[in-house]
């Protein structure tokens, strides 16, 4: 059995000021669940959200996470391979993008 990811299990986190995203990751059944938090920081905002799939390259489609208010902070889940690592992208309407990674199970 190969050694785990350094970040494997972790909550990994980034900001640009405006908003901050979180995710882990953990191995439910045959899939990994990603979960993500997204916390608005400055006035109010939109986003999606979608991962990349750092082993087989796979992207999946963007999920919209719902309006966020200012100070609001709204997660849910997207679902991946198991056994894989993930980059967790959150997209703007005006193009901007904030990510983590590796999040791994």
């Amino acid at each position: 059995m190969s050694a785990s990811p350094a970040h494997a299990g972790q909550t990994l986190c980034h900001q640009d000021g405006v908003v901050k995203l979180c995710a882990s990751a953990q191995e439910v059944m045959d899939v990994t669940a990603i979960r993500y938090d997204v916390t608005q920081l400055d006035g109010p905002g939109s986003y999606d959200i979608h991962y990349v799939d750092l082993t087989s390259g796979f992207t999946s489609t963007p999920q919209p996470v719902s309006q966020l208010k200012f100070m609001e902070t709204k997660g849910g889940y997207v679902y991946g391979s198991i056994q894989h690592c993930f980059r967790v992208i959150l997209t703007s309407p005006a193009g901007t993008e904030l990510e983590v990674q590796p999040v791994c199970p």
